[in-house]
């Protein structure tokens, strides 16, 4: 059994849980999630409309030459196929939602969200589970946990609304970093390990891939469309927290702290615009102020070598 790795919390529960998945088996692995990061932005969807990419590699894709790919299955076939997994590699993801979580301030309310969860051990009708994330709900704090769930309360976790919102699809099409979306359906779901690599990683659409450009771009749509960017803050505090991520592991306080005020910052502009009052002013000067971090970062060394470096693609 494992517990949370405290490296890994303050990212999103997908990165943060799939890290832990992969840390007990790699040890690079907090090495290639931090050169992994990146702000990647797509600009064609419909007005509002956003949908990004988080990492620059192929996250399902681990250093053994195996892969994670999506596994589904009606209810009665979920404990056998969890268990095999369990039993073949020692751990295994899988899907929840985060309003049914024991250990969640948002349990038993209506804000539903798509969680990944670590499932590491079973003994008889108990199974061990990890949950990495840390992070900052509307219904309060949530903390990592390590714990027990019967089956029938692993199930009751893994069983998922009747759809989730468009631009959580879209999350979770993208955890990877690539495009993969899940099954259709809304039957539970979870991640097996396969051999090979699997498709070509793909982005459909027209992305923004450079920082500065994607930069530029969530600066004038958040100025544009205030009220409408409240239904991405959870994307855009998991920018923020990749980027504070990447930058407490090259050691780069000052840039820890920028990326850091960023979520704070998008939360008063969103509250200021649904009260008539937008702070135009204070969303363009946050975004400007990244941007300018980021191009300086990108034209001067890494403050510690042979840590990651930054690339724009």
């Amino acid at each position: 059994m494992t517990v949370p790795d405290s490296r890994f919390a303050g990212l999103s529960c997908y990165t943060s849980n799939l890290a832990g998945y992969q840390a007990g088996e790699f040890a690079d692995t907090v090495d290639r999630f931090a050169e992994s990061v990146r702000i990647a932005v797509r600009k064609d969807l419909p007005e509002g409309e956003l949908a990004f990419s988080h990492h620059r590699v192929p996250l399902e894709r681990l250093p053994d030459g195996t892969r994670l790919a999506w596994a589904t299955a009606p209810a009665d076939g979920v404990v056998d196929r969890i268990d095999a997994e369990l039993r073949c590699y020692g751990r295994v993801l899988v899907v929840t939602d985060n309003a049914a979580l024991p250990w969640s301030p948002s349990t038993n309310g209506t804000t539903h969200a798509p969680h990944w969860l670590l499932v590491d051990d079973r003994r008889g009708d108990d199974w061990h589970v990890v949950d990495g994330f840390r992070g900052l709900l509307p219904a309060g704090e949530q903390e990592p946990y390590a714990g027990w769930l019967g089956t029938a309360g692993l199930l009751a976790v893994m069983t998922p609304p009747s759809s989730w919102r468009p631009e959580q699809d879209r999350r979770n099409a993208l955890a990877f970093g690539f495009w993969m979306p899940p099954p259709v359906g809304v039957q539970p779901q979870w991640l097996v390990r396969m051999d090979g690599a699997g498709n070509k990683p793909e982005l459909p659409g027209a992305w923004l891939l450079d920082e500065g450009e994607a930069l530029e771009f969530l600066r004038d749509h958040v100025v544009a469309r205030p009220q409408a960017v409240g239904a991405h803050l959870d994307d855009l505090w998991a920018v923020a927290q990749h980027r504070v991520f990447r930058y407490r592991h090259l050691g780069d306080d000052a840039a820890v702290q920028a990326w850091s005020d960023l979520p704070r910052a998008l939360r008063f502009v969103v509250e200021s615009a649904r009260r008539g009052r937008p702070r135009s002013a204070l969303a363009r000067t946050t975004f400007e102020h990244l941007r300018q971090l980021e191009h300086d970062r990108s034209t001067t060394p890494a403050p510690a070598a042979g840590r990651p470096h930054r690339q724009t693609m």
